[in-house]
């Protein structure tokens, strides 16, 4: 898998933590963002290939992100991948619905995570 700027937004520090170890451990530049407003910022600022993008998050949540960011014509092309607490299919549905590429569920085996970021990566703008 070619390395990328991957962009994660999720309030959870843990969540962010663990996902950065793992990308950057396979050679992924990762910038982080705590809540849907600086993550926003950061798409803009960053121009990452691919988001990882909370649910559930005070504020702005994911799924009003993602559609900021599908109506944006800077980072409207960025493939971006929700995450989800439960595998429930009407977040799913809207996630898809929003604009979002994927969906991964947080517990997902890290597997899971790689093979799934490396499913965006094809949909990706060329850097």
């Amino acid at each position: 898998m070619a390395q990328a700027k991957i962009l994660i937004i999720d309030d959870e520090k843990l969540v962010r933590t663990m996902l950065t170890d793992l990308l950057r451990a396979r050679g992924h530049t990762v910038v982080t963002a705590e809540d849907g407003a600086s993550g926003l910022a950061a798409a803009q600022k960053e121009r990452p290939n691919v988001i990882i993008l909370d649910v559930m998050m005070p504020g702005i949540d994911g799924f009003e992100v993602c559609e900021a960011l599908k109506k944006d014509a800077m980072t409207a092309r960025i493939p971006v991948i929700i995450l989800t607490a439960s595998d429930d299919p009407h977040l799913t549905k809207k996630a898809f619905k929003v604009g979002a590429a994927f969906t991964l569920i947080k517990t997902s085996k890290p597997e899971r995570v790689l093979s799934t970021l490396h499913l965006a990566l094809t949909l990706a703008p060329p850097a």
